[in-house]
């Protein structure tokens, strides 16, 4: 296990690489950093796993840009095919890359992933107040926006889980909502279109929209398949590793071996 500095042109992104055999790049989500994913090293023992601090996040020193994100994917992996995960905002990112590079991805797995463009968002309220969030930021007021935010219902996490998200969240700088960007927009074309094995997260506890979004993924992708991982919010990974960790593992096993 090693931190590596991948160079995707106009900086770096900071990358724990750990294990060896096929490759599955982890996307974390908006206001993480690599560790979200932690809880998933056991899969080393099966897997090479890159875990990066995606551009405007963590220790990466490449500027914020939602949109350009993508093609950083190609900057992390040594072989082809790979599989990518992606959580919340991080799912939104390989679904991009997904549209752009199918040919490259062995599958793809997404969770909590939000679909703006494709699912009809029925509660306003739990939407993220990006912009008065980024207001904040740019006034001063960082502690003001992470102790708002820390209350968001997708930010809420089991006991066990509670310290590693409290250090991520202590660690968020709130640099890429100076970036002004908007949600990647998904379609439902996007997603009929995707040829790879595809498998769609959520925990029973998430949002209702987002376990919309993933049963929608799994009945709309030609290869897609949806799981719920009981007593587990929007972080389901970091709330109950053991069930996530097994979910994925046997996904990744039925394809690649």
């Amino acid at each position: 296990m090693r931190h590596v500095d991948v160079d995707v042109g106009d900086g770096a992104l900071r990358t724990l690489v750990a294990g060896a055999g096929p490759e599955v790049v982890m996307l974390h989500g908006w206001t993480l950093d690599h560790r979200s994913w932690l809880p998933q090293l056991p899969l080393a023992d099966e897997f090479r796993l890159v875990l990066p601090d995606r551009r405007g996040f963590g220790r990466s020193t490449a500027p914020a840009g939602l949109a350009a994100e993508w093609r950083d994917v190609d900057c992390l992996v040594d072989s082809d095919p790979f599989v990518l995960v992606g959580l919340s905002q991080g799912a939104s990112v390989a679904l991009d890359y997904a549209r752009h590079r199918p040919s490259r991805l062995a599958a793809l797995v997404l969770v909590g992933a939000p679909l703006h463009g494709a699912v009809a968002h029925q509660d306003a309220e739990r939407l993220i107040p990006r912009d008065h969030y980024a207001e904040l930021v740019r006034t001063g007021q960082l502690a003001a926006m992470k102790s708002d935010w820390a209350a968001h219902p997708l930010v809420r996490a089991s006991p066990a889980a509670a310290p590693l998200l409290a250090a991520m969240l202590n660690d968020y700088d709130g640099r890429d909502l100076l970036e002004r960007s908007g949600p990647i927009a998904i379609r439902l074309a996007d997603i009929a279109a995707l040829p790879m094995p595809v498998l769609a997260i959520a925990g029973t506890k998430d949002t209702e929209w987002r376990r919309r979004i993933a049963q929608f993924i799994g009945v709309t992708a030609p290869r897609g398949q949806a799981a719920v991982i009981d007593g587990a919010g929007h972080l389901c990974n970091l709330d109950n590793p053991g069930r996530f960790n097994l979910i994925l593992a046997e996904f990744l096993s039925s394809i690649l071996h």
